[in-house]
């Protein structure tokens, strides 16, 4: 059983925690935060021992492994820091502020010999994993093009305060722009090697952004499109497509990954059955509500004990900042941006 160290008891970590407390190959042995309110709760309610300064949860023998919930602009200090005490690494996504600070990430990791996965969530969700699914066994024929919309309040009750400044991460396209880029590479399984955008922030006017519009092309030919608000006052909608030379799938939703699938047949929707995940628990213990987390920090434990890297590598991480990167250049320009492939 793998000890698991939880650095950053903010919004998400009751998610980590619960998975990493239900399932069989890990135990929670310690809980890192400045904030030693935090602390206390969490070790009182999963236990572990509890750290104020990450570098001591570091020293700490019974840590294996590291999950990284912390603010975006401290991924890459936290996470080199990690790996070079010998720690993997479980990152929250985006993987970091920059392609830079990913390679710095990467090498980091290649260094030390330890695994580095970034949490892109969307990989455990039934409704994607069908879809995806349906897509290898060639259900839609060769894909042309997709589109993504997201729309949901700016202001949800639990934004901290740093998710407000640009220059700590902070924003929707970052928080959820990284969702939907994710998305499109896991569907469509080919590199982004053109973007043209508009991101900014016409709804609220702080630095952080709350809109943006993208449109991506793929190396496969397919291309797609991404929009994507924070609103003051509107209606929570998430609906995505995807069509290919045989047929089209739909999802749709009021939440970031949608619960319901549909497959076009003779020109009319049907509905897709998605099972639920199943995964297998220590006796006693539930699962948390978000069990994509715990399929992710599963997904994360197995890779660590059969010696294999994580489905989601550092590499994977770093496209989707890539991509993140290249639709802000594009958009402060007001031209297409070329990416490299490779």
């Amino acid at each position: 059983m793998l000890g698991i160290g939880i650095i950053g008891a903010g919004r998400i970590f009751k998610a980590h925690a619960g998975s990493v407390q239900a399932i069989p190959e890990t135990e929670l042995v310690a809980v890192s935060d400045v904030d030693a309110e935090r602390v206390a709760r969490a070790t009182a309610t999963y236990g572990g021992a509890g750290y104020a300064d990450y570098q001591e949860l570091l020293r700490d023998p019974k840590v294996d492994a590291v999950v990284i919930g912390l603010p975006h602009w401290l991924h890459e200090r936290v996470s080199i820091d990690c790996l070079r005490a010998g720690k993997h690494v479980l990152v929250e996504k985006p993987m970091a502020m920059t392609v830079a600070e990913c390679d710095a990430m990467i090498a980091a990791a290649e260094a030390s010999g330890k695994n580095l996965m970034v949490a892109h969530s969307q990989h455990f969700f039934p409704v994607n994993l069908e879809a995806q699914r349906i897509i290898r066994a060639g259900g839609l024929g060769n894909l042309v093009m997709a589109t993504d919309t997201w729309y949901k309040p700016f202001h949800d009750g639990v934004r901290p305060p740093w998710f407000l400044e640009a220059d700590k991460g902070g924003g929707m396209w970052p928080m959820n722009g990284s969702h939907m880029i994710d998305r499109l590479l896991f569907f469509l399984e080919s590199e982004v090697v053109a973007v043209k955008a508009k991101i900014g922030n016409p709804v609220f006017g702080l630095t952080a952004t709350d809109a943006g519009v993208a449109f991506l092309e793929f190396a496969s030919g397919a291309c797609a499109t991404i929009m994507h608000v924070g609103f003051r006052d509107g209606v929570n909608r998430f609906e995505a497509e995807i069509t290919g030379t045989e047929a089209q799938l739909k999802f749709s939703g009021d939440q970031g990954g949608g619960s319901e699938l549909w497959l076009s047949k003779e020109r009319k929707w049907e509905a897709i059955s998605v099972s639920p995940l199943d995964l297998p628990t220590k006796p006693g213990v539930s699962l948390p509500a978000s069990v994509f987390f715990a399929a992710e920090v599963r997904e994360f434990a197995l890779s660590i004990l059969e010696g294999r890297p994580p489905s989601i590598t550092g590499d994977y991480g770093r496209q989707v900042v890539r991509v993140l990167d290249a639709c802000e250049e594009s958009s402060r320009t007001g031209r297409e941006v070329r990416l490299d492939t490779g």
